[in-house]
């Protein structure tokens, strides 16, 4: 008999999986190299992440006239069963339970990277039995026990299978679309450049991570030429010269940023309560800024 493969991409296993690294990429482009630990951290989850997409994203099995073989992905994960070990070899529906990757079970060993379906091995000389996730698994089945000279097994569920279904893989794109868009949404928004309003008792900062300043509580405003030095971001956006949200100085002091590095003059605020600093991308436009809450603060 010719050698024979079965391949399954695992729908499951890339929707769950691909979102979540192309977030944690965009993460760590937003949050930069310059804070060594959550990046760090994050270059470690986002590996950790690429192994197990490159194990699971695939699964295939290949049949010839003396072994059973399958390998996960890459080949990373991989076995192989002699055919004259082997008992039988029969098309099975897993629990919903049992998942997806590599995992013990009642019976023995899951390997599966998407769906329900499978082939159950059993073997002549041990109890414990192997599952192997397929999508087609009566077809699977079938031409193992062929050349275990078995007659057709019944199979171990009754519902019907349509191994022709492109439903999966619509929800799929739709998954992995909005792993992508989101992440893009996030950046585009957070970039924009911030946006205030006026009224006659404070003053509001719009958009991500915006607040309202009320005039009565500003102990001292001023303009400066330069920021203090940043030590890390707690809970805010950075990417490229853009901070906006919650930072800390070397000196430990919190304060909230809404600025575009490199481009003073800086507006200066303190409050109560926290301190502020706010800048526009044109001088002129931080200058107007600037003027406009030092009249509205002396109304």
């Amino acid at each position: 008999m010719k050698s024979r493969k079965y391949n399954q991409f695992g729908k499951f296993s890339v929707a769950v999986m691909l979102p979540i690294l192309i977030f944690l990429v965009i993460m760590l482009i937003v949050i930069g190299f310059k804070e060594a630990i959550p990046a760090i951290i994050l270059i470690f989850v986002i590996l950790t992440f690429l192994v197990c997409l490159l194990i699971f994203y695939k699964l295939t099995i290949e049949i010839d006239n003396s072994h059973v073989a399958f390998r996960l992905g890459t080949g990373l994960v991989k076995k192989k069963y002699a055919l004259k070990d082997i008992e039988s070899c029969r098309p099975v529906k897993n629990s919903a339970l049992y998942g997806v990757g590599i995992r013990m079970i009642p019976e023995g060993w899951l390997y599966n990277v998407s769906g329900w379906f499978a082939i159950e091995l059993t073997f002549k000389n041990k109890k414990s039995k192997i599952r192997i996730g397929t999508d087609k698994p009566e077809e699977v089945a079938e031409a193992i026990n062929k050349l275990l000279n078995k007659p057709g097994l019944d199979s171990a569920y009754d519902e019907a299978f349509e191994s022709s279904s492109h439903s999966g893989y619509y929800i799929l794109a739709l998954i992995i679309l909005a792993g992508v868009i989101l992440p893009i949404i996030l950046i585009i928004s957070g970039g924009k450049e911030t946006k205030y309003e006026f009224s006659d008792s404070s003053f509001t900062i719009n958009g991500m991570y915006g607040l309202t300043v009320d005039y009565s509580k500003i102990v001292r405003i001023d303009t400066i030429n330069s920021l203090p030095k940043i030590k890390a971001r707690t809970n805010g956006y950075a990417l490229g010269n853009t901070l906006k949200g919650n930072f800390k100085l070397f000196d430990q002091t919190k304060v909230k940023l809404f600025v575009e590095e490199g481009k003073p003059p800086y507006i200066h605020i303190k409050t109560d309560e926290t301190e502020l600093y706010l800048n526009l991308k044109d001088p002129v436009a931080t200058s107007d800024l600037y003027n406009k809450i030092k009249t509205n603060l002396n109304h």
